[in-house]
């Protein structure tokens, strides 16, 4: 079995994107839930506690579907007869990390095109998965690896210019259609 850096597993989001599952999320989305109905804060939050203990000590799996996540979810609020709040519960996924120097890594140093098939994928996997935020970091190392050097050149610096224009060109064209999505290079 892989062991994972935390106990919780990660969240599948489309067909590739893997987003990681934290409590801080967990929380919020069942304390989103519960506003505004019977249900008190602390209760959403004490269910959003058993959720993590079920992840973390019987789901016997490192990655989870988002639909099957919020299956399960549902599953429990209504077993605990809080179908109204099961009802209210917004089904968007966490946010999505996507890593450049892996993507780099995976296309190998060199293979520009298999970088940028890689990156279209997951950045399409994502979206259609229904992530509101996606976030693209390690951009530096991603562009010294896929160059093969230590130090920044100015091969690096076109190639950094040409992975932004590329993210940004996705953004103005994926923003047509989900203008609620939030594509953000982070450094």
């Amino acid at each position: 079995m892989i062991s994972l850096p935390h106990a919780l597993p990660y969240i599948r989001i489309g067909s590739s994107s893997l987003a990681l599952c934290e409590s801080d999320w967990l929380a919020e989305t069942l304390s989103n839930a519960a506003s505004g109905t019977d249900v008190p804060d602390w209760m959403a939050r004490d269910i959003s506690r058993g959720v993590e203990s079920y992840l973390a000590n019987h789901f016997q799996g490192t990655v989870i579907d988002s639909a099957d996540l919020f299956a399960r979810i549902e599953k429990t609020l209504m077993s605990l007869g809080l179908d109204h709040v099961a009802a209210k519960m917004d089904r968007t996924p966490p946010p999505v990390r996507i890593s450049l120097s892996d993507l780099a890594r995976r296309a190998g140093s060199g293979y520009e095109l298999a970088f940028f098939r890689l990156l279209e994928d997951q950045l399409h996997s994502a979206v259609t998965g229904g992530a509101l935020i996606v976030e693209v970091h390690g951009l530096e190392r991603g562009v010294r690896r896929l160059v093969s050097t230590k130090k920044w050149t100015g091969r690096c610096e076109v190639l950094k210019h040409e992975i932004t224009d590329f993210v940004s060109e996705v953004r103005t064209r994926v923003n047509r259609i989900r203008p609620d999505l939030n594509l953000v290079i982070a450094s």
